[in-house]
């Protein structure tokens, strides 16, 4: 790029070509002017925007993640100052619908960490409503997740077996409890007991596991109508759907109900 940003060039691969591309950058500024100041460029990228049932469950979830940092079953007014801490992260993600791997967390973990370390060379442990809603916007995938993406899954993690389809017990618990980012048995068996009200995997996952009975009876994916398409932006998934108004929380307190 020249040092007026108003060239940029490109070299061509097999081609051998050297190309010149002339940058224009009123649309984006344009774009920027439209989009809002602070958070509501970010609140506009929500589905249904600051009135949608997307930002009401954010606040929501939020507004519960500040509640327990605080201790549950308090009988004292809480008083609450609008962050929640950093650990807190994965939780609330999860709970809208985006299933990051550890790495990812980390990584979110992270840029909230050294957001403002360059100005004062202190990490940052706790966020606000704000911070998660850029997060959010930033890192959530383009397209939900659903049965096609665990049957993928399933025959790429177990591509040795003879039909991934139909993977022994086993196999698929020994698999999930050491590759890629392990998920240890004990803790496999809590996620069940949570997901379907059985600790006990024999009886939960069978003498063999299927990735359709698996993402429709266990993990509850439900599947998208090619009619009902049409109403998601880009076959978005449709957790992120709805409407309802609502704004940010800061320094407030909520009385304990007798």
């Amino acid at each position: 790029m020249t040092n007026d940003g108003k060239f940029l060039f490109t070299c061509g691969g097999s081609d051998l070509c050297v190309n010149t591309w002339a940058i224009d950058v009123t649309p984006i500024d344009n774009a920027i002017i439209m989009g809002g100041e602070n958070i509501e460029p970010f609140i506009n990228l929500i589905e249904g925007g600051r009135d949608g049932q997307t930002f009401q469950d954010m606040k929501d979830f939020f507004y519960y993640a500040m509640i327990k940092s605080k201790t549950e079953d308090t009988t004292k007014t809480r008083k609450l100052d609008g962050k929640v801490p950093i650990d807190q992260l994965g939780n609330l993600m999860r709970a809208m619908g985006h299933y990051p791997t550890n790495k990812e967390i980390e990584n979110m973990k992270n840029e909230v960490n050294f957001g403002s370390f360059t100005e004062n060379c202190e990490k940052v442990d706790r966020f606000d409503l704000d911070t998660f809603i850029r997060l959010f916007v930033n890192h959530r995938p383009v397209f939900g997740i659903g049965r096609p993406h665990i049957e993928s899954s399933f025959q790429t993690l177990f591509k040795d077996e003879k039909d991934s389809s139909n993977v022994a017990r086993e196999v698929f618990l020994q698999d999930i409890s050491s590759e890629g980012e392990p998920l240890p048995i004990p803790e496999l068996g809590g996620l069940l007991e949570k997901l379907v009200g059985k600790p006990n995997l024999k009886e939960v996952l069978g003498e063999n596991v299927n990735p359709e009975v698996f993402a429709k009876e266990i993990l509850s994916f439900e599947e998208v109508e090619e009619d009902d398409e049409g109403d998601t932006e880009d076959g978005y998934d449709p957790t992120y759907m709805g409407g309802s108004p609502g704004g940010t929380m800061y320094n407030e307190v909520i009385p304990e109900e007798p």
